[in-house]
Formats: structure tokens, C-alpha cells, sequence
């Protein structure tokens, strides 16, 4: 048997869609002379042996979808559990399937909050960061639990006015990622005071969200440095 030029391309496209060169097909003369190497590369007949058909006999664009029978065509464009993994995917597809994960969490405290009034560029005091991984529109939930010093506890201070302390998540310098502010915290400190805020935010690269304590007085004085605490934690999710 002999299989000629015109049957070439068919069996060599089997061979490309079944991964570059590796075909096993069936004789009906399993004693049946095979060509040499010689006649091979001249264009004659390919022989039917496992493995014979290879990337080579191929040229670029030469294989399209009628070339194929309907069951190879069906085995082709089935989609087998587990054979589909993210190198194949497209970035925007990639992107749209990392939404909904977490992109971290940050837990800190409890410290205290080093200085209270005048300017928040310089006398907030750093508690921790969160970084955010890539691009994105990301959801930033934070929690943070203030505490004063207990009257009667070493170091207590006995207020003179109310405090409002705060705890702030800034990115890219003075961008907001979250602001917990707005009561006044126990002034004996037996009484927590707890807060939480939620913002989103978009990227479009790697970022640190840098959580700071920080708080003001009602007669706008400096007092209450050391004295008030801050805890909490703050979590980032991809939603966009």
C-alpha cells in the first residue's frame, strides 16, 4: 500500500492535533515494506508506524478543522476536568478570576498612639501596612478597637477634655483606604471603644496600604500622647 501526497496532509494533521508527532494508526499489511529515509524526505510515502508523523511534515496553516473526521473534532473541543489551567487563559480572563480572593490581611496592635492633635502628616504614628499584590478594584475592610489606660493603672492620666482617637489607611501618599474616627474614647478607660470602616479601592500596580494611629482633642490640645492604644485588622479583597 502507498499512501500518496494527497493523503499526506490528512494523517499529518492528526498528527499535529495530537500533540506534534506522536501517532499510532492501524495496517492492513503489517508486513508491508517501509520506505527509506531517503524517499521519505524526497515526498513519498510516510510510514505508518507509531510516531512516524511529526511536526516537520506539517507547514504553518496547513491544518483546519475539515481536515479532521467529526469524532476527532468532538475529541478535540471537549473540555476534560482538570485539562484547562491558568498559562492558557488570557490576562483579562486571569484578572476576572482572581476577583472575589482575598489579597491579604494585616493584624496589629496593640500600640499606642504617640501623639494626639496638630498636623496627621507628622504626628501619626505608623501601627502596620497592607499590600495589595496587582491591578485592581480591591474592597478594604478595617476594624480597630482604641483603649485609654485604666484610671488608677500606672501612667494614667486623668482627661481634662474629650479624645477622638482615629485610625487611618492611606496609599500613594494621602489617598484613603479607610478613616475610623468620630466618638470619644472613655476617659476613665475601663470602657473600649471599637470602629470600623469600609472603602475600595483601584490600583493599577502593587501598593502598600500604611494604617497609622492617630486622634484629636475636643480644646484641640496635645494631651493624651501614650495614653490611648490602638488594635485591629484590616483585609483586602479583589473585587474588580
Amino acid at each position: 500500500m502507498r499512501i500518496t501526497k494527497k493523503a499526506v496532509a490528512g494523517i499529518a494533521a492528526l498528527g499535529l492535533a495530537g500533540g506534534g508527532g506522536v501517532l499510532l494508526m492501524s495496517s492492513a499489511n503489517a508486513a508491508e515494506p517501509q520506505p527509506t529515509a531517503a524517499s521519505r524526505d524526497a515526498g513519498g510515502a510516510i510510514p505508518n508506524t507509531k510516531g512516524a508523523v511529526t511536526n516537520w511534515h506539517l507547514g504553518k496553516g496547513s491544518v483546519y478543522g475539515d481536515n479532521l473526521g467529526p469524532g476527532m473534532v468532538q475529541w478535540f473541543t471537549t473540555v476534560y476536568n482538570g485539562s484547562v489551567h491558568e498559562i492558557g487563559l488570557d490576562a483579562n480572563l486571569k484578572n476576572q478570576l482572581g476577583n472575589g480572593k482575598g489579597a491579604g490581611t494585616a493584624t496589629f496592635g496593640p500600640k499606642a498612639i504617640e501623639k494626639i492633635g496638630g498636623s496627621f502628616a507628622t504626628n501619626k504614628t505608623a501601627v502596620g501596612e497592607l499590600k495589595l499584590p496587582g491591578a485592581g478594584t480591591y474592597l478594604v475592610n478595617t476594624q480597630a478597637k482604641f483603649d485609654r489606660k485604666d484610671a488608677g493603672s500606672t501612667g494614667y492620666e486623668t482627661p481634662t477634655t474629650e479624645t477622638y482617637p482615629s485610625l487611618v489607611v492611606r496609599y500613594d501618599g494621602d489617598k484613603d483606604a479607610g478613616t475610623i474616627m468620630g466618638s470619644p474614647v472613655s476617659k476613665a478607660g475601663f470602657v473600649e471603644l471599637t470602629g470600623s470602616s469600609t472603602a475600595t479601592v483601584t490600583v493599577t500596580g502593587p501598593v502598600t496600604l500604611n494604617i497609622y494611629g492617630f486622634g484629636y482633642n475636643e480644646d484641640r490640645s496635645a494631651f493624651g500622647a501614650g495614653q490611648i492604644s490602638v488594635s485591629g485588622q484590616a483585609t483586602a479583597v479583589k473585587i474588580g
